[in-house]
């Protein structure tokens, strides 16, 4: 394990007034996960580039995360500097573009929750299927969020990403992104995004946003900690959640890492799990549902640290 008391984490530290040993079960929806060599919240690109640029004359290794909505971090937790965006915001701006849509442009660390309500104070439509959804616009992108009646990719129009050798700015347009299933095959960091919503009617957008968000409430175990849905849906047939349900997992615990009753899919910290409860109870799911399905369930979540 790298200590923050070496010249390189200390010199860095110092220069950008960094967080020490800091936990980072405090920044992640699922409660869980050791501390962070050295941890940063920068409040604008401009100091993110600089923060970035020195920790790569130190050569300090980088991990990025938004808000920690769909993220494991593992109790050792995590080796040279966390840069967290979730603070990464500005004026979200809209701009009418013809006469049935517009655009809305939102910094990486803004939260979902604020830019549906955004498009709901407007008129807008296409954000209706987020309702309820958690984290950043950023995180949201680069895990292509969604449910069953729309995803992140169907309204993204561009994204502005840093690269992370150059550390220069560039658009890349919706048609030379490379979405799939609840990802995105991105090896820049987006800085910003231009979504482009509908002109609708406040009633009809304002009720499916209400139906959307009381689905979710009625049917996800939304008081606990987790990280959301842990396993992707198989691409055809049974949803993972069916799939762990009938395997008689619901109610499966591993110390305080429980399957949750209310939806199979979601594993959650019912006090104090660590992430070697989470991993184990991962794993007893995978193993029982390949046993009696002959079907491997991939983490939708991510796993991140030593």
């Amino acid at each position: 394990m790298l200590k923050t008391d070496n010249t390189a984490h200390s010199t860095l530290a110092q220069n950008f007034n960094l967080l020490v040993d800091e936990p980072l079960k405090k920044y992640t929806s699922f409660k869980i996960g050791g501390p962070a060599d050295l941890l940063a919240l920068p409040k604008d690109k401009q100091e993110l580039k600089k923060l970035l640029k020195k920790a790569s004359e130190l050569n300090i290794p980088v991990t990025l995360f938004g808000g920690g909505t769909n993220l494991l971090i593992t109790d050792k937790g995590i080796r040279g500097l966390v840069v967290i965006t979730r603070q990464l915001k500005s004026e979200i701006r809209i701009t009418q573009t013809d006469f049935h849509e517009k655009t809305i442009y939102v910094e990486a660390g803004e939260r979902l929750s604020k830019v549906c309500q955004v498009a709901i104070t407007h008129s807008l439509s296409g954000l209706e299927f987020a309702a309820g959804i958690p984290g950043t616009i950023g995180g949201a992108i680069m895990m292509n969020a969604g449910t069953e009646s729309g995803e992140m990719s169907g309204i993204v129009k561009s994204i502005e990403v840093l690269n992370k050798k150059t550390l220069e700015t560039e658009t890349i347009e919706k048609k030379d992104l490379d979405f799939s299933y609840r990802q995105l095959n991105l090896a820049g960091i987006i800085t910003a995004a231009t979504l482009t919503l509908r002109k609708g009617t406040l009633e009809k957008i304002e009720k499916a946003f209400k139906q959307n968000l009381s689905q979710k409430n009625a049917t996800q175990p939304v008081s606990f900690a987790s990280a959301g849905c842990f396993f992707k849906n198989p691409i055809l047939g049974t949803s993972a959640g069916e799939l762990i349900e009938k395997s008689g997992l619901k109610g499966m615990r591993v110390n305080d890492a429980l399957v949750s009753e209310k939806h199979a899919n979601f594993i959650v910290n019912t006090n104090n799990a660590t992430c070697d409860d989470i991993l184990l109870l991962k794993q007893h799911i995978q193993k029982t549902v390949f046993n009696k399905y002959h079907i491997k369930l991939e983490t939708e979540v991510r796993l991140e640290g030593e």
